[in-house]
């Protein structure tokens, strides 16, 4: 929410909590509410949109030191919701500035936010077809949004003309339901990308020139016996693209020269031998003999959950055994990992600071 200063985890048992730096220390703050919470679907102008477990769509919002909810779904013509934008677009504050989500029977619903002027309006969706995913929310081309259908076909939104359009794709190419990642250099480029993930697990981009129009690129896979799990991203600088790999390894897609590579980022571990304290400067890529667990609740490997951009050079990840991991992009341009965060939810490294609010 707070680049470098706060972000929310919501676990599978419905309770939602902030992590958030105050005067130099990091604590847990846990927010109250009378239902459980599925997820959160999207920020804009330091409020929290989240799902509860009826489907309503929320905000939690901070005004100076006080907290409030506001129930989206109970206002006028209010949706009940299911997904929503991926978390990295280009963050914007017109008048007229909304937020997308996916209603419960696959339709496209955008809500105006800017000026606090909440208003709900229903885009359908493309003929004869419910909606899975958004892929980008305006990242790649203002006022379009970009969607995959329960086909795997990939689709547009305009919000000026109030039109669908299906994009070309082979037979054999099928998206999985998983957001994207908008990618370009710069916000003024005329280049660029979105990235997703294929039914099969491969990499897929598809790019924009002047010259040659939009063309499809497979990636595939880092490894032939790995497959990606999850959504792409998030991108830094428009040459670094962050994935997740069914090994449980982070994999950085990367330009070098003009030409896409990958590297093998492996996951973070505590050398408990050398009396570790989830500080380290190395990944554990495969190599299993050289991590002695101690701990049978820890599972050091990387979840599906798409990662956050926490700055402009750090990026969070959830593991499997709920914990967090932060990556650090040092002056040399190398990635490490740097350290690992117990959560209120984790049977591991259960040492924390909780407070509650309400």
């Amino acid at each position: 929410m707070q680049r470098g200063k706060s972000f929310f985890l919501i676990p599978d048992n419905g309770l939602i909590f902030e992590y958030l730096n105050t005067e130099n220390a990091w604590f847990w703050l846990r927010h109250e509410h009378s239902t459980g919470i599925k997820g959160a679907l999207g920020s804009y102008n330091g409020s929290l949109f989240v799902v509860d477990e009826h489907g309503s769509l929320l905000i939690r919002e901070r005004s100076s030191s006080d907290l409030a909810w506001i129930n989206c779904t109970d206002m006028r013509k209010g949706k009940r919701v299911i997904g929503g934008p991926p978390f990295d677009g280009i963050p914007r504050t017109k008048a007229d500035e909304a937020i997308f989500f996916i209603s419960r029977s696959g339709r496209l619903l955008q809500f105006t936010v800017g000026s606090r002027k909440f208003k709900w309006k229903d885009c359908r969706s493309p003929a004869g077809m419910k909606i899975a995913s958004i892929v980008d929310q305006e990242g790649f081309r203002e006022n379009i949004v970009f969607v995959v259908g329960r086909n795997g076909r990939l689709y547009q939104y305009n919000k000026v003309t109030e039109l669908w359009h299906e994009h070309y794709q082979s037979q054999h190419l099928v998206l999985s339901r998983s957001p994207g990642t908008a990618v370009r250099s710069s916000i003024l480029s005329l280049k660029g990308s979105l990235f997703m993930i294929s039914e099969d697990g491969g990499l897929v981009e598809y790019r924009w020139s002047s010259t040659e129009g939009w063309y499809w690129i497979e990636h595939g896979p880092p490894h032939t016996n790995v497959t990606l799990v999850g959504a792409p991203g998030p991108c830094f600088g428009g040459n670094e693209l962050f994935l997740i790999g069914s090994d449980g390894n982070v994999y950085l897609r990367y330009l070098d020269q003009g030409e896409w590579k990958w590297r093998d980022c492996g996951f973070p571990y505590e050398d408990y031998r050398a009396g570790g304290d989830g500080r380290q400067d190395g990944a554990k890529a495969g190599n299993d003999d050289i991590c002695v667990d101690m701990d049978k609740n820890c599972d050091h490997k990387v979840s599906s959950t798409r990662p956050i951009p926490f700055s402009e050079d750090s990026i969070i990840f959830e593991l499997e055994d709920g914990r967090l991991a932060e990556m650090k992009r040092m002056e040399d341009r190398r990635w490490i990992w740097l350290r690992t965060i117990g959560t209120p939810t984790s049977l591991c490294m259960a040492d924390f600071w909780t407070s509650w609010a309400s």
